[in-house]
């Protein structure tokens, strides 16, 4: 059967809005003898005894308990301390939701590209997202990581939304940049289309100049990105020269701390550079709810 596990970063306080997710996948999915998949727990901090216990108990499967090494959760050497602060301020002053808190900067930044090299996720190539505090609607009758497998997909998602544009403003700057300079990962079925919007029209395409840092395309990014809160995909491709090379440009612009670069966005134009639109799968039929987005088949 598939390696694959339920992945979960979440902190000790919210432990009973974690068992209520675990109950439900179980109760929906996992409790059947031919699944029963593992779960894996990070923490920036170490777990208490009674949290490991309580989610234990909510699920038969091997549950492993992860403490995200420090260098994984810190700020990079590279970034100005004095300038982040000053900046984190002012989004927050200005209505960017939790932007003013950094552990939140260190967590969109290991959602985005770290938490894949995670030792304890070297064991296993599919990996499925689980939020605290979330809800599933439907019996799931399948198993995902099988059809994932089977069908040669990369990346599952099941509801698309906007953000705040005013927490990543050069988000789309750098990813053109990085495309003029890096043509030859881009995949040649990559679909850009539905992510863009020109004064024009809504199909334009990304076409590589050799310009330097004015990079190419005159479509704009619409900020519509994949809600990476509900995720179903392979490691391997989280692990690809691919998308490390693109993870790698985005923090060494500091992005993750001058601004507030977010996984579900960086998520969305990785798959979508570096993966053909079919080996990207719209998960409809799994009735979903976290907050306020809610996805019903």
């Amino acid at each position: 059967r598939p390696r694959a596990a339920f992945i979960s970063l979440v902190r000790n306080e919210e432990v009973e809005d974690m068992v209520s997710s675990i109950l439900q996948i179980e109760a929906r999915f996992n409790k059947r003898e031919t699944h029963r998949y593992d779960w894996v727990f990070f923490n920036n901090e170490e777990f208490t005894e009674e949290f490991k216990a309580t989610v234990s108990n909510a699920t038969g499967s091997q549950c492993y308990f992860e403490r995200i090494p420090e260098e994984h959760w810190s700020i990079p050497p590279w970034i100005d301390v004095t300038r982040f602060d000053v900046g984190r301020q002012f989004m927050g002053g200005i209505g960017v939701g939790k932007a003013w808190l950094q552990s939140y900067h260190h967590m969109c930044r290991w959602n985005a590209g770290i938490f894949a090299s995670e030792k304890r996720l070297a064991n296993y190539d599919w990996f499925w997202r689980v939020e605290p505090a979330v809800q599933f609607y439907c019996d799931i009758n399948y198993d995902v990581f099988r059809f994932m497998q089977d069908n040669n997909m990369a990346y599952g998602f099941n509801m698309a939304i906007l953000d705040d544009a005013r927490s990543f403003p050069s988000l789309w700057e750098r990813t053109k940049v990085f495309i003029d300079r890096n043509e030859e990962l881009i995949d040649e079925d990559a679909d850009f289309n539905w992510l863009l919007h020109t004064a024009e029209d809504h199909d334009e395409t990304i076409r590589p100049n050799t310009g330097g840092e004015e990079a190419a395309g005159d479509g704009e990014y619409n900020n519509c990105q994949f809600y990476s809160n509900f995720e179903i995909g392979s490691l391997d491709f989280f692990r690809s020269k691919e998308h490390r090379a693109y993870f790698d440009h985005l923090d060494r612009s500091g992005g993750f701390y001058y601004e507030r670069f977010g996984d579900a966005p960086v998520h969305t134009l990785s798959v979508s550079m570096f993966l053909p639109k079919r080996r990207i799968w719209y998960f409809r039929d799994i009735g979903y709810a976290h907050g306020l987005c809610e996805q019903c088949p």
